[in-house]
């Protein structure tokens, strides 16, 4: 993740130059499978253009869909109700894989299949994260995903006790701003839920004053 100090998502007010690099060449250092990311996030590298579906066909059962292609590294999208729509099926060098709800229609399915975009189903209405990543690891042996967000997406994997370490690049920069999204997006009241606890694993000044932080998470225990 990039944030300010004030903990904030990364906003054009902050007004940095080639903003991708400051989180995209740290990531680029740690070894992973795949990248993971919401579809508002996955927007920004899908189809800008506007597909049509073709309702009337052939009904798809909603059952997990592995495309044969090439690549062997994968950006996967949270997109529960299918809203991303594809011109190719890769982002870069990374062959795409949409995790959807069965609330999905066969006419979206079928826009996958056509652009043989590979995609899982990981519940009926709402998402199961476990079994989502249990999915990952057996049809496309995935072991190490990364999560980039945004914030919603990172604060449901962390409140279903799913993140093993956070990598966190921290700005220079106080954002100040009401209201814009910070890097985890979990409750607005934590009821039984606990606060999560890491432990600091390394640190680095990179691009003069910026921090690069890795945490791993402690589990079981409270860190004093």
């Amino acid at each position: 993740m990039f944030s300010s100090l004030d903990g904030k998502i990364r906003q054009t007010i902050w007004g940095l130059k080639d903003h991708h690099k400051y989180f995209e060449e740290p990531a680029a250092k740690i070894k992973t499978d795949a990248w993971l990311v919401g579809r508002v996030t996955m927007q920004e590298f899908s189809s800008r253009r506007k597909h049509k579906l073709h309702k009337g066909g052939p009904y798809l059962s909603k059952e997990d869909f592995v495309a044969s292609q090439p690549l062997k590294k994968f950006a996967v999208v949270i997109d529960p109700s299918g809203k991303c729509f594809w011109d190719v099926n890769n982002v870069s060098t990374e062959h795409v894989i949409e995790v959807l709800t069965e609330k999905v229609s066969s006419a979206y399915l079928s826009h996958l299949r056509d652009k043989n975009v590979s995609y899982v189903f990981a519940g009926k209405k709402e998402l199961n994260l476990d079994l989502v990543l249990r999915k990952l690891y057996k049809l496309f042996g995935i072991k190490n995903l990364r999560i980039d967000g945004g914030g919603h997406v990172n604060g449901t994997f962390l409140k279903a006790g799913l993140i093993d370490e956070v990598s966190l690049v921290v700005a220079p920069i106080v954002d100040g701003t009401t209201g814009n999204l910070s890097s985890f997006e979990v409750d607005n009241t934590f009821g039984k839920r606990k606060a999560t606890h890491f432990r600091l694993k390394s640190f680095k000044r990179i691009y003069n004053d910026f921090l690069w932080l890795r945490y791993e998470t402690v589990r079981g225990k409270v860190v004093r």
